[in-house]
């Protein structure tokens, strides 16, 4: 195996090392940008009142160097994508999610150097709110919301970004994607006008919870599940023989603002299929975006796209031994092309 696949592997792995990326259970997902003065912003993350833990935005503009998140013309290298296991005895359909800043720090007046986050969207097993969604609450009194695009504003600790949960609660992490509310919400249409191209973004006024895509059927195929992270697969099912695989697939292909399954993709999902045969191997599919269009809507394009090539993977019949869907968001690591980058990767590994 080459050094640089080798290098790409730890680093595909590494998204999820840090919360569990193979656990059983429910997944909640942010979308988090920020700025650092004297180190970067951290934050701590709450389900229905419980702590699942803490994060750091460790690519925040730095303030004292580079200048202010709202000044930045390209706000993608400032954002980051966390991932947070959520206990199967506190979640809740309609558990609310509340993102706070812990280490607040400001420069004083007119010296631009600051301490905040910017969040953009929680999702929880793959349903998502965005900014139009989320609201400020202080912790001793309810505070207006401040928005700057598509994020909400977290200026200090004494304020708290809220996720109530959307219409028909968070999916439970078993839930099957044509469970998931029709296209005909008014938050699907928001997901659909605001493209990975670039054009003019339209303002978000919809309620912001979006459904999970709807995965293409294979013929004479049952629906299956669709989850942001699954325990192994089930013991009851036979016996595979040990993997002996250690490889990227990388699955391109996939059309401008669309998480759908073409025949092309699924075409290739069958190759990889049919190439891992009966093995039973660690699996962790990381969808990506390219960087046009909003940071919100591409981590959501990201996260489908690697949904929906899970629940076809175990749809054609293929074993795990540990598997996990999840997503990196908008990048440019694999090309100058916008169809370059609106991929997914799947890393398989013993």
């Amino acid at each position: 195996m080459s050094t640089l696949k080798t290098a790409v592997l730890a680093a595909a792995f590494a998204l999820c090392a840090a919360s569990g990326a193979f656990a059983a259970g429910s997944s909640l997902q942010l979308i988090i940008g920020g700025e650092a003065y004297d180190g970067p912003p951290r934050f701590e993350v709450t389900f229905d009142g419980k702590p699942l833990g803490e994060g750091a935005v460790n690519a925040a503009i730095d303030t004292a160097t580079a200048g202010r998140f709202a000044d930045a013309a390209d706000k993608t290298p400032y954002v980051q994508s966390f991932s947070f296991d959520i206990p199967e005895d506190i979640f809740k359909p309609g558990g609310e999610v509340r993102v706070r800043l812990v280490n607040e720090a400001y420069g004083g007046d007119g010296s631009n150097r600051d301490r905040n986050l910017y969040l953009a969207a929680v999702a929880v097993n793959g349903r998502a709110v965005t900014v139009s969604g989320l609201s400020t609450q202080g912790t001793t009194a309810n505070t207006q919301n401040e928005l700057l695009g598509e994020f909400l504003v977290l200026k200090d600790g004494n304020v708290e970004g809220v996720s109530r949960a959307p219409t028909g609660g968070w999916p439970l992490p078993d839930a099957t994607i044509a469970a998931a509310p029709p296209a005909a919400e008014p938050a699907t249409a928001e997901v659909a006008a605001v493209t990975e191209e670039p054009a003019a973004v339209p303002a978000v006024k919809a309620p912001a919870a979006v459904a999970a895509p709807k995965l293409p059927e294979a013929p004479e195929a049952k629906p299956v599940a669709a989850t942001a992270k699954l325990a192994s697969a089930d013991p009851a099912v036979g016996t595979s023989a040990s993997c002996n695989r250690d490889e990227l697939y990388n699955v391109v292909g996939f059309n401008e603002s669309s998480n759908d399954l073409t025949p092309r993709l699924m075409e290739r999902l069958d190759q990889i299929v049919a190439d891992i045969g009966e093995q039973k191997c660690k699996v962790l599919v990381t969808g990506y975006s390219s960087r046009a269009g909003n940071h919100a809507t591409n981590a959501l394009f990201a996260i489908e796209r690697a949904q929906n090539v899970l629940a076809y993977l175990k749809q054609a019949g293929l074993k795990f031994e540990k598997v996990s869907a999840t997503g990196a968001g908008a990048t440019e690591q694999f090309g100058d092309s916008f169809s370059a980058n609106r991929r997914v990767v799947i890393s398989v590994a013993p």
